[in-house]
């Protein structure tokens, strides 16, 4: 049988056989969770369901329902009082449940080709009219005959005309319905129920009587017939659906108490049935018959009393009534009474007064906690025992020598108990003895029990001998040992109750299982210590670790500001002065020894670069890796070599490697050579470069690109270097690309970062650098995604604050205007850059051709002759260091759409400089490199203000500059510069082409330093290395004047050589 079978005959039972009224209440039990369990055994054609359901009543009951494929039938039953009376709520619980499991997994699986539905189709109901009787056909007549503690039904048949019910009516016996299903269209289960009500009776004839336990199963089969008639009239007999209360009203009238039976559904009045010849049928429900209806009533009396109330109300005489408040009215419930309290005030002189105050008992049965409930009320005469508790009655009754006694039950207090028990996950066996299973049982003792003690009377827990808990605060202890010589501490936590200690692996255990308590070595239970866990949970998540596991026992050296970030918590901590030194020098970088400069460096090193220099000694001391995060301008380059050569002089031998982008290879090579100039230096670099991997070995610097050391990873993975440095370290901002990957396969004993950009904004670009420096420091990139990242971005201002305190020590930055004491108004800097491959090619093959041209002019017109031909071709060679797309060349075999180095180079300085917030003016004097540069800015969406010799809008472009503090670039040209402009809001100068006057230059960058700038003005003139950009510089140093003569327009040719030109053209 596949699950649509199934599926359609339990929704025929839930909605054509189980009465609307039962469903109601099956829903009622679903909706509240008292459907605990349901097992489904399958067999071919059959399919069999067992639940485990609580009822209202808190008992549990098994009902079970068998699906028969071949029959197309469902058999249920139930072990409950109303399972006599046909389908019980508990059985119709049960189908739903199931039911609904099915539409679950039948939804999860068809979710992906979920059919669009038709809203027509879905509300047709709204659409149809009541389908009249079908002339032609025969139909069957019902009348009822009901009389007190009977009914009896006669059956009959019928044609349907046109006009009407045919008067011709046919006697139609319970066997001929059972023989003919076929008539049953309108009743399918009737022959069913016929065949059920024969057998009772014995009897299958034309008139029969309905038994109590089969009326239920026959009105609800036959409620959608046609002809239900009241006895032998014509008046129509209503089956009514939804169900009514059944209540009785106790009245004072002189001649005593007497009682009104009240009928009434939600929503309406209730209404009086007495001396209404109404009668009563059934069991569970009780059918009212009334008013030529059946109404379903629900009520705990039997119907023979409601019938003898009914039709024959008894008077209680005045003096007889305490008799009857002490032997009848403490048994009747609330819910069967309506205008009780009204009544009971009345009565109120007849109750003595009592408060209501049980005694409770905690017991152990086999692995279960039990309670049992002494339901006891204070009185004048003493302590007396009433049934329950029981919130439904309202009254109770106690003899106190030889005379009875009434008072009120506090129902509000008996029903606050029951459900105190329930929110603390006891189970009722009855109203009097409740229990919990060994998790609950250990829990409440824990937590609950004093709650429990503080409200009530609660005796046994001192008995008690699997469940002895202790209540004593816990007290958590930590230990940190050092180990000096292979750099790092182990860590032991402990928590101790009452002398006891527990270790915190057993103490997490049991809390990732979801525990609140551990077992300790005595037998007793205790609390664990939650609010700390948690907590301390809360840091190892924000640390990237893993919270299900508890803090390790060992960690590295460079861990330690982690692992005095878990202890800062711990109110017991007992460490060694080790441990208490090395953590002084983190929290206070004013505590790092300071060392002098090293002897071999060619510079002075400023006050803060010195104290850089110190921190970078202070991480290689204690075996950290770290970041030198300064802004552009400070001088990281020469912070770093001092560190190398400060290594070297203190004995170390292996290589250094420094890894740089491309473009400023040239420039670290040039630092190195100015300030480092005794180094064994070694430049990996060029197609050639076989034989340079033997000379590393032998050399102190060796300094390399991230293109070439994806290249030679295997390589330089034959070698250990003392220190790995990355310049730019951005360029791993991506953990997962092959660089990342590459730089972390490199052996060092030390691994050091370089960025000018503040790499705490990108979390993900922190970690990878952190995983190069000290892999493991910030957890997996997995639990730093969780753990982290996602808590960040959901606005969790504490794990931020544990990211900021665990990484501030090994990250030192500096601003321009932190350090503004130890900076002289103007920086001038120059930045070498290389030319890319394709650049360089295109410069080699194009400075020889011209080489030989200009040389050629010389010789034949002299030098003064030859000044147009020199200027054209050195302006060429200019043209390609910028940016090979402004050289203008109709030459065969030569193409310039190619990339430039220089524009490399400069797209992350300008970048770095951005981000740090600064402003920069950028001068050209070749528009067309400024129409290159304002591309990209608006591809990069990063604004600026432009001014060439074409510009209406000068001044207005100034202002916009001076006054916007979201426009941090300023193009200028060499012709728009002039005079008159003042700039001073920007701190950063870039001469993207050499001025060949250098009094020129000065007037450029002086527009940015003038009197009103506050800020240390930075400039960089940025040169190709081994082009004629840096000859003429090299000229400029050895001839005054050669900058004057080649500017148009000059006529101090004289000094110019021609073995200068030779040197200014040589490749």
């Amino acid at each position: 049988m596949d699950e649509a079978a199934a599926k359609k005959l339990l929704q025929n039972l839930v909605e054509d056989t189980i009465p609307e009224y039962i469903i109601e209440g099956s829903r009622s039990i679903l909706e509240s969770g008292g459907v605990q369990k349901i097992s489904l055994k399958k067999s071919e054609g059959y399919w069999d369901i067992e639940g485990t359901v609580q009822g209202e009543d808190f008992q549990i009951y098994s009902p079970r329902l068998s699906v028969d494929s071949d029959e197309d039938s469902v058999n249920y039953l139930c072990n409950c009082p109303e399972a006599f009376s046909g389908a019980c709520r508990h059985v119709g619980a049960a189908a739903l449940k199931f039911l609904s499991s099915l539409e679950t997994r039948g939804g999860e699986e068809a979710e992906p080709q979920k059919p669009k539905s038709d809203w027509r189709q879905i509300f047709r109901s709204f659409f149809s009219t009541a389908i009249e009787p079908e002339a032609g056909r025969h139909y069957f007549i019902y009348r009822f005959h009901p009389e007190p503690g009977r009914l009896q039904v006669a059956f009959f048949r019928a044609r349907q005309n046109k006009s009407g019910l045919s008067t011709v009516h046919s006697e139609v016996t319970l066997e001929q319905i059972i023989e003919n299903a076929d008539w049953c269209e309108l009743s399918p289960n009737l022959p069913k129920v016929a065949q059920q009500i024969g057998r009772y009776n014995d009897y299958f004839g034309h008139r029969v009587e309905i038994p109590d336990g089969l009326l239920t199963w026959f009105l609800w089969t036959i409620k959608r017939e046609y002809y239900l008639f009241w006895q032998d009239t014509d008046s129509p007999c209503r089956i009514e659906t939804g169900t009514m209360d059944l209540k009785l009203k106790p009245q004072l009238k002189e001649s005593g108490l007497t009682f009104d039976m009240m009928i009434h559904s939600e929503g309406k009045p209730p209404q009086s049935i007495v001396d209404s010849e109404a009668t009563f049928h059934g069991q569970i429900p009780l059918w009212v018959c009334w008013n030529k209806g059946f109404y379903p009533a629900y009520t705990s009396l039997n119907s023979a009393l409601v019938q003898t109330l009914a039709s024959n109300p008894p008077i209680v005489e005045k003096e007889d009534i305490p008799e009857f408040l002490d032997r009848v009215w403490t048994q009747l419930p609330s819910t069967d009474l309506f205008g009780q309290e009204e009544f009971l005030k009345h009565m109120e002189p007849i109750f003595v007064p009592a408060t209501y105050n049980p005694k409770l008992f905690l017991d152990e049965e086999g692995s279960l906690l039990t309670l049992e409930i002494q339901n006891l009320y204070e009185t004048l005469h003493g302590e007396f025992l009433l049934p329950g508790p029981n919130p439904s009655f309202m009254t109770g009754s106690y003899s106190f020598e030889g005379t009875t006694y009434l008072i009120r039950r506090m129902q509000e207090e008996e029903a606050a108990l029951t459900n105190l028990l329930l929110e603390m996950n006891f189970q009722p066996r009855s109203n009097r003895v409740w229990f919990l299973e060994p998790e609950e049982a250990i829990n409440f003792l824990l937590d609950a029990y004093p709650k429990l003690v503080a409200q009530y009377r609660v005796y046994g827990e001192k008995a008690l001998s699997k469940y002895k808990v202790r209540l004593a605060a816990p007290g958590i202890t930590a230990k940190v040992e050092s180990n000096e010589e292979e750099k790092w501490f182990s860590l032991e936590i402990e928590v101790e109750y009452e002398g006891q200690r527990v270790p915190i692996d057993a103490i997490w255990k049991a809390w990732v299982q979801g525990k609140r308590y551990v077992q300790l070595k005595d037998g007793s239970y205790t609390s664990l210590p939650e609010s700390w866990l948690e907590k301390l949970a809360h840091k190892l998540r924000a640390m990237g670790l893993d919270p299900e596991k508890p803090p390790k026992q060992r960690f590295e050296q460079f861990e330690a500001p982690a692992l005095d970030n878990l202890l800062e918590d711990l109110p017991d901590v007992h460490t060694d002065p080790f441990w208490n030194s090395l953590r002084e020098k983190i929290h206070s970088f004013t505590e790092i020894r300071q060392i002098l400069p090293p002897s071999g460096l060619n510079a002075t090193l400023r006050g803060y670069q010195a104290q850089g220099l110190s921190y970078l000694n202070f991480l290689r001391e204690y075996g950290f890796g770290g970041i030198l995060a300064d802004e552009m301008g400070l001088g990281k380059t020469i912070q770093t070599l001092s560190f190398i050569q400060h290594m070297v002089e203190m004995g170390a031998t292996a290589p250094n490697l420094i890894v740089v982008p491309t473009s400023v290879l040239p420039n670290w090579d040039r630092e190195a050579e100015k300030f480092v100039p005794n180094l064994r230096r070694l430049i990996i670099y060029g197609t050639r470069r076989e034989n340079m991997f033997k000379q590393i070995e032998e050399s102190q610097l060796v300094i390399t690109t991230y293109a070439l050391l994806r290249r030679d990873l295997e390589e330089l993975q034959n070698y250990e270097f003392n220190c790995i440095i990355l310049d730019e370290a951005q360029n791993i901002k991506n953990p997962n690309t092959i660089t990342a990957r590459s730089v972390r396969k490199i052996k060092a004993n030390q691994r050091l970062c370089l960025s000018g950009t503040p790499i705490e904004n990108n979390l993900f670009e922190l970690w990878s650098l952190f995983e190069f420096l000290m892999p493991g420091f910030l957890g997996s990139q997995h639990a730093f995604q969780r753990g982290i990242i996602k808590p960040i971005k959901d606005g969790d201002a504490d794990t931020l604050d544990y990211l900021r305190n665990r990484v501030k020590p090994f990250i030192l930055r500096r601003t321009k205007s932190e350090v503004a004491k130890d900076l002289p108004p103007k920086i001038e800097n120059v930045q070498y850059c290389a030319l890319a491959d394709e650049q360089a090619e295109l410069y080699t093959a194009l400075a020889a051709k011209l080489r030989q041209q200009v040389l050629s002019d010389v010789d034949q017109k002299g030098m003064a002759k030859s000044q147009m031909s020199i200027l054209d071709a050195l302006l060429k060679l200019r043209q390609i260091c910028c940016h090979p797309r402004l050289l203008k060349l109709d030459m065969p075999g030569f193409s310039t759409n190619l990339p430039s180095g220089k524009f490399d180079a400069f797209k992350d300085m300008v970048t770095d400089i951005v981000e740090e917030g600064h402003k920069v003016l950028v001068f050209s004097q070749f528009v067309s490199m400024l129409h290159i540069i304002r591309s990209w800015l608006q591809i990069s969406e990063i604004p600026f203000a432009y001014l060439d010799g074409t510009s209406k809008d000068r001044f207005e472009q100034v202002d916009r500059f001076n006054n916007t503090p979201e426009i941090p670039i300023f193009l200028i040209s060499l012709k728009a510069g002039g005079t008159g402009i003042n700039l001073t809001s920007a701190d950063y100068v870039i001469h993207y082409d050499p001025w060949w006057n250098p009094a020129v230059e000065d007037q450029a960058t002086d527009r940015a330093h003038r009197i009103g700038q506050t800020a240390q003005v930075f400039s960089y003139k940025m040169i190709c290395s081994n082009t004629v950009e840096e000859k003429i510089l090299k000229l400029q140093e050895m001839k005054k004047g050669v900058a004057d003569a080649i500017i148009p327009g000059q006529e101090t040719w004289k000094s110019l050589t021609r073995s200068d030109l030779e040197m200014l053209f040589e490749v």
